[in-house]
């Protein structure tokens, strides 16, 4: 916890409710934290910005691409107005280039943005001034563990979902990517052999990510490594050996990871929407209790079973990651509930973008949603004003 300025707050007992949310906002504001997932786009990528490149690399691509035709733009931005990702951008860039994104300010609004990456620093400087981080744990999935992005920010997480999908060389995790690539001749080993380079591959990096919700889903239910050995290596295997040899090796690399602490980050709730759900990582906490899961995006939709795990289970924490720009409301409900049943020191939060206009936008939204939450609870007396502070 980070000290924070108690004549700045004012120790007043009376607060009306906007008061308190004004004070708490000041608060954060003075503060810098841990963004615990993000995707931002390597330095080389931020050529020819635009408004269209910042839409393209945004979840408002995933509900609607950008118009190729600029007169389209307006009808565009107005048909989704009401979407969580397009207003939360909208804030973002708004904030950063000083104008409305509407169809009167294109055109500048273009050129300011143009303008201000002719600095090649300028979207390091908007994630360290603006969003005002400490450190950004990145997941590049096109590089598992490498940070392409410069700057003092970023730490590389590993995704690990290929050692698990990929049972031979011929098979690809939903990144395309596969083993044999970063480590080249493993599937000329015997299973214990593959299993021994996957360690020594993973043992280097301080936190994994799994995002096998995009894969196989995360029903993860065998722990027997005779089972898994059946389709190692195999272009065919039955579904039954395949299925045995995914759920063991997500079982290896969260056992390995809580033997030499290691943090696991694993995606749950949309992807696939088939066995997503953190439900489903039930039986796998509960063989690994001393393994760290920190469960993303609250769940969504199935936020009520994250909850569930973190009331019971000490070793997992709940992500806000990309949850308050998927849905405000959805967000401060999740919050207050997990505050209520797991305290603040198991809740985490990361912006899980790609650009840092949109980064900067899910700063907006956590804070809207962290702020609204911690007044209600003041304004309710469940919590004073220093204790909301220390809860922020």
């Amino acid at each position: 916890m980070k000290a924070y300025d108690n004549e700045a707050l004012g120790n007043s007992p009376k607060l009306t409710r906007e008061e308190c949310q004004a004070a708490i906002l000041k608060h954060i504001d003075g503060l810098r934290g841990i963004d615990t997932h993000c995707h931002h786009l390597p330095d080389r990528q931020f050529k020819d910005v635009d408004l269209k490149f910042i839409y393209d690399h945004s979840y408002c691509d995933w509900m609607e691409p950008y118009p190729a035709d600029k007169k389209d733009v307006p009808q565009y931005l107005l048909r989704n107005c009401s979407n969580s990702y397009f207003y939360w951008l909208r804030r973002g860039i708004s904030e950063i280039y000083g104008m409305p994104v509407d169809g009167e300010h294109l055109e500048v609004l273009d050129e300011a943005i143009g303008k201000a990456y002719r600095d090649p620093e300028h979207h390091l400087r908007i994630l360290d001034e603006k969003c005002r981080y400490e450190k950004i744990l990145l997941d590049n999935y096109d590089h598992p563990g490498v940070a392409e992005s410069s700057g003092k920010l970023f730490v590389p997480v590993l995704r690990c979902n290929m050692f698990a999908v990929c049972n031979c060389i011929s098979k690809r995790d939903h990144n395309d990517n596969n083993p044999d690539k970063y480590i080249p001749g493993i599937y000329e080993h015997s299973f214990e052999g593959y299993l021994k380079a996957v360690d020594e591959y993973i043992l280097p990096h301080h936190i994994l990510k799994l995002a096998i919700a995009y894969d196989e889903g995360n029903r993860i239910r065998n722990f027997d490594k005779d089972r898994a050995a059946v389709a190692y290596g195999q272009e065919h295997p039955t579904e039954e050996a395949y299925r045995d040899f995914y759920e063991y090796m997500v079982y290896h690399i969260c056992r390995l990871a809580g033997e030499h602490g290691i943090i696991v980050q694993i995606h749950t709730g949309l992807g696939t929407m088939k066995d997503t759900s953190p439900l489903f990582l039930k039986e796998l906490i509960d063989a690994l209790p001393d393994t760290q899961f920190d469960l993303f995006h609250g769940g969504y939709p199935w936020m009520d079973d994250l909850l569930g795990l973190l009331h019971n289970y000490p070793n997992v924490y709940a992500d806000l990651c990309w949850l308050p720009i998927i849905s405000v409301s959805a967000a401060k409900r999740f919050l207050r509930e997990a505050l209520e049943i797991g305290g603040c020191d198991r809740i985490l939060w990361g912006c899980d973008t790609w650009t840092s206009e949109e980064s900067y936008g899910a700063v907006l939204a956590f804070r809207h949603v962290l702020s609204e939450v911690l007044s209600d609870m003041y304004e309710e007396g469940y919590l004073s004003l220093d204790e909301t502070c220390y809860t922020a």
